[in-house]
Order: C-alpha cells, then sequence, then structure tokens
C-alpha cells in the first residue's frame, strides 16, 4: 500500500480505547472485543496517529527516537500502517 507525503492518516478512534499500562499500549477493538499489546516502536505509531500524522512525519520520529535508519523505520511504518488497514482502524485523508 502506498501513502503520499501529504497524505494525513490517522486512528479510527470510535473503533478502539486505550490505556497505557507501563510501557505498553493495552488496546480494545471495539468491533471484535479483540485486545491488542504494544510496546516499542508500535505504541511510539499509535500515539503519533492518535492525533493526526503523514507516513514522513512517522518515519522521522522513529528513526529519530530508535536511532535507525530511515529505510528500517519505513519499513517498519509501513508494516505497522497495513497491519492497521487490514483490521480497518486506519482513516487516510488527502
Amino acid at each position: 500500500m502506498t501513502y503520499p507525503p501529504e497524505e494525513k492518516l490517522q486512528l479510527k478512534v470510535e473503533d478502539v480505547v486505550w490505556r497505557e499500562v507501563g510501557d505498553e499500549l493495552v488496546v480494545l477493538e471495539l468491533s471484535t472485543s479483540t485486545y491488542l499489546t504494544l510496546n516499542g516502536t508500535a505504541k511510539q505509531l499509535w500515539e503519533g496517529l492518535a492525533g493526526g500524522s503523514t507516513l514522513d512525519m512517522l518515519v522521522s520520529m522513529l528513526a529519530d527516537r530508535y536511532t535507525i535508519s530511515v529505510q528500517q523505520a519505513r519499513s517498519d511504518t509501513e508494516s505497522f500502517l497495513s497491519a492497521l488497514a487490514e483490521r480497518e482502524l486506519l482513516v487516510r485523508t488527502p
């Protein structure tokens, strides 16, 4: 899946609730009553998406925070976004 640079990405907040527990986020997907536990990069990406972000902003945040290459940050971010899209938890706006 491709994400144009100007496209805003956001969580579908009406379909989930979450709470920070220690170093993790515990997420309840309301439509399926499924719990997800997010830590590390997934937690950071989730928090970035909660307020809305672009792919490039998320990649930059990961690369800076974890001192990883932009290529690795982009790969990790795109994988996470794909997983959210499959669960229909991602909103994309131009």
